[in-house]
């Protein structure tokens, strides 16, 4: 595996107040992950989805709201959420900063096969 410079990387704008920056990922070189991480406003929110991957999320920096199923949870810095494959799961910034999320998948391209309950994919 390569040594990835992620000061190459560029931030993309993912959704209203969501910028991301793929660290790893197929395009990086990776087969089987993928890492991410999200910049998020205020307010700003991922809508509910599911895919086959593994997904966990460390806050690093704010705090965010994260549901699973029917289940609600606050998750603050230090903190890390794991949402289970196929489970449908949503997010989003509950606090009044920015936060910052490093996302984790089991999966070189965890949005290739996510299906959106609500709203619409995220650009990539």
């Amino acid at each position: 595996m390569p040594l990835i410079d992620s000061s190459n990387i560029p931030e993309v704008l993912m959704r209203e107040g969501v910028s991301g920056k793929f660290l790893a990922d197929a395009r990086t070189g990776t087969h089987g992950l993928t890492v991410l991480l999200n910049v998020v406003e205020p307010g700003a929110a991922i809508p509910l989805h599911r895919h086959s991957a593994e997904e966990s999320g460390i806050v690093l920096e704010g705090e965010i709201w994260a549901r699973i199923a029917e289940e609600r949870f606050t998750v603050t810095p230090d903190r890390t959420i794991v949402f289970p494959a196929t489970v449908p799961h949503a997010w989003g910034n509950s606090g009044t900063g920015t936060a910052r999320v490093l996302w984790v998948w089991n999966s070189a391209d965890p949005f290739g096969d996510s299906v959106y309950i609500d709203g619409a994919p995220p650009q990539k």
